[in-house]
């Protein structure tokens, strides 16, 4: 024989390939770059990532039209719902995971949550010994830091780290509105340097136990610690501009998880997770200035630039998992899952100290129990489940407010739901599968959208819980013509969504953000995805993504208003939903050369391109169309130059971001960093 050749399926390409809608991000892929994670996540169909600023800066995970909470995020199939504000997507990086996945409105019974848009799953690395380190430097004077590594006995006892920090000044030039402070008039736009919005965070997540043990695959004793600290440059919209506001947190969870297949009886899995969240932000806003972007100020007859406050918000979350599988045959298993979280939060704001909220505790309690089963066959493989969704929330509510019986008073509320949906696939051809999902979907609102975040984020304590008919259907090709590969993908989505909860901006002089439901909303969307590959030297692959999200509330039924009560005709029906991407698309584009200078050596070339067409961010009926707010249309180009030496144990980069300086938005004139450069540096080790 001259030549033996050894097909096999990467876990990546074998989870791709589920009945579900997924998305599969081998990440091993990014490892030379050291990209953060919300960078590579940005590049899915329907998913786009919206920030307000710069590194550190608040951002919105959308998918499907679904976004904030509507998405619930993952770490090795455990929530990542009360993780604190420093550990999170923008500074976890790439190398930490060995790859992400991401359900698109249908999730499997084994990820328990109240997602209602879909879900996010980041899929640590599981190296036995490992050592991979990263640091990087970049425009306005940011640094970032990943290290991240394991260690495990041959007896079976392991240790595992990731760890990450990162900084910026955030210093980058906006086109901003300039107030004249004597006149208080606003006298044009000028380009001007952001001169308070640094930040920086720190992130160590450790875990110790054993593995391979008779009794256990694993025993695993962890703990995260994280905490960030950040200037707020200014608030829901570029109107309003700040010098003295400041938040910071941090987070304390420790945690145990747990895992053995084959237990009491073969084919019967048993895993366990439970965690104690700690966490706490601080929010103070206490100058009594008022500024404008050139960062004059002058004195104002009042504390607070924005909404005087110096408070400390307090969340305390028990947080539990079960899951046990149970493989009947060769062609069927079953699936139970349950997940319990009780949240319990506390504020105190030191300028009220009359307050007579301050330090009143309120509760969120979610209980989600899951039960599916699954029956596959060479071609085809099928999905059904059932899940009770359960919520207790205690909190108040001002009443009269601006009158003389203005109150607060307590609500406590028990809701019960039941949701259900299957999933199916079958391969047509073997290089051509169809799939096909459903679910009626339910979420709970969360903590931030009833009671707040203290400062620009309002509350809502009626807000109910929505819920969505998700349906998807689609077509993947995967073949190879020798060393030429060719990949597409087409997806068609429906979503009948009811009590919709929608996050809304206030334009006033400080703006705000509250989030209300919407009665109906009806989402229907293409996504597709081209890509081709020449062995590992070229790939180019390329996804759009279209979704009309519409008001379908005929009528509104008011209550308790000053107007009275009644049913009114709905004068946004029919209208596209405000403040959401419809139409984008990503590109990108490789080549490698290999055994560059020297054998084991890589020299990468790298090209990406983003595209979102523009939006209004006020409903498209109301008002005159040349009075309309109007998020631009944007086109951003990203290349980068990268050697790994070693068959990449040393790896550098040199990248550029927005090569074409363009004005970029992700939410209405909040401008992000323009043209910037990224030096990285990767070291690794591992047998």
């Amino acid at each position: 024989m001259e030549e033996v050749q050894i097909v096999g399926k990467s876990k990546a390409r074998r989870m791709q390939e589920q009945a579900y809608a997924i998305s599969v991000l081998d990440l091993r892929k990014q490892y030379q770059t050291a990209a953060p994670l919300n960078k590579i996540l940005n590049a899915v169909t329907s998913v786009k990532i919206r920030e307000n600023g710069g590194l550190g800066s608040d951002y919105s995970f959308s998918m499907n039209g679904f976004s904030g909470n509507q998405v619930k995020f993952f770490m090795d199939g455990i929530p990542m719902d009360n993780f604190g504000s420093s550990f999170n997507i923008t500074n976890i990086s790439a190398n930490m995971a060995d790859r992400i996945e991401v359900y698109k409105g249908v999730l499997p019974v084994y990820l328990g949550s109240d997602a209602l848009g879909g879900a996010v799953n980041i899929v640590t690395r599981n190296n036995a010994n490992y050592l991979d380190a990263t640091y990087s430097i970049g425009s306005y004077n940011t640094h970032r830091f990943a290290l991240n590594g394991a260690y495990t006995s041959k007896n079976g006892f392991t240790f595992r780290s990731n760890l990450f920090a990162n900084y910026s000044d955030n210093d980058y030039k906006v086109w901003a509105p300039i107030v004249n402070l004597e006149t208080n008039k606003q006298e044009g736009y000028e380009w001007v340097k952001r001169f308070h919005d640094g930040y920086h965070s720190f992130g160590i997540k450790v875990e110790t136990g054993v593995v391979r043990k008779s009794w256990a695959d694993y025993l695993l004793f962890g703990m995260i610690a994280s905490t960030d600290k950040k200037n707020v440059q200014t608030g829901a919209t570029m109107d309003a501009v700040y010098g003295g506001v400041k938040t910071k947190s941090w987070s304390l969870i420790p945690s145990i998880r747990y895992k053995k297949d084959d237990i009491f009886t073969p084919g019967l899995s048993l895993s366990l997770y439970a965690t104690y969240n700690m966490v706490n932000v601080e929010n103070v806003d206490t100058l009594a200035r008022k500024y404008n972007w050139k960062g004059d100020y002058v004195t104002s007859t009042s504390a607070g630039e924005g909404y005087l406050t110096d408070a400390t918000i307090k969340e305390r979350q028990w947080q539990a998992t079960a899951n046990v599988n149970y493989v009947i045959d060769d062609h069927q298993n079953v699936t139970l899952n349950n997940v319990f979280s009780a949240l319990r939060r506390k504020s105190d704001d030191k300028m009220y100290p009359d307050d007579e909220m301050n330090n009143v505790p309120q509760q969120l309690t979610k209980n989600i129990t899951g039960l599916g089963y699954q029956v596959r066959f060479n071609r085809w493989n099928a999905n059904i489940f059932g899940k009770m969704y359960r919520l207790y929330s205690s909190t108040y509510k001002l009443l009269d407010q601006f009158t003389e019986n203005q109150r607060w008073e307590k609500l406590s509320d028990r809701k019960h739901k039941f949701g259900y949906g299957a999933a199916a696939t079958y391969y047509i051809l073997p290089a051509l599968q169809a799939k096909v999902s459903f679910e009626r979907a339910f979420r709970m609102p969360e903590a931030v959208e009833m009671f707040g975040d203290g400062m620009v984020q309002k509350s809502n304590p009626d807000l109910q819980p929505e819920s969505s008919n998700n349906f998807n259907a689609g077509l993947l090709y995967d073949q190879n013509f020798g060393p030429h590969r060719i990949q597409a993908e087409v997806n068609y989505i429906y979503r009948d969504t009811k009590d919709f909860i929608l996050k809304g901006v206030s334009l006033t002089n400080n703006p705000t953000t509250s989030y209300d439901n919407i009665g109906k909303v009806h989402t229907r969307g293409i996504e597709a995805s081209l890509g081709y590959a020449y062995k590992s030297i070229l790939h180019v692959n390329g996804n759009l993504t279209f979704q009309d999200i519409k008001d379908k509330m005929k009528f509104e039924k008011s209550q308790n208003t000053y107007v009275g009560d009644g049913i009114t005709e709905n004068i946004t029906y029919g209208q596209r939903l405000p403040n959401i991407p419809y139409f984008f698309m990503n590109g990108h584009a490789d080549y490698n050369f290999l055994d560059f200078g020297w054998k084991g050596n890589t020299l990468s070339l790298n090209y990406d391109l983003q595209y979102i067409h523009d939006y209004y961010l006020s409903f498209t009926g109301l008002g005159a169309k040349a009075t309309k707010k109007v998020i631009p249309e944007q086109l951003c180009h990203n290349i980068s130059l990268g050697y790994s030496m070693k068959g990449g144990r040393y790896s550098v980069a040199l990248e550029c971001t927005d090569l074409t300086n363009e004005k970029l938005y992700d939410n209405y004139r909040l401008q992000k960093p323009g043209r910037s450069f990224n030096l990285k540096f990767r070291y690794y080790m591992g047998k």
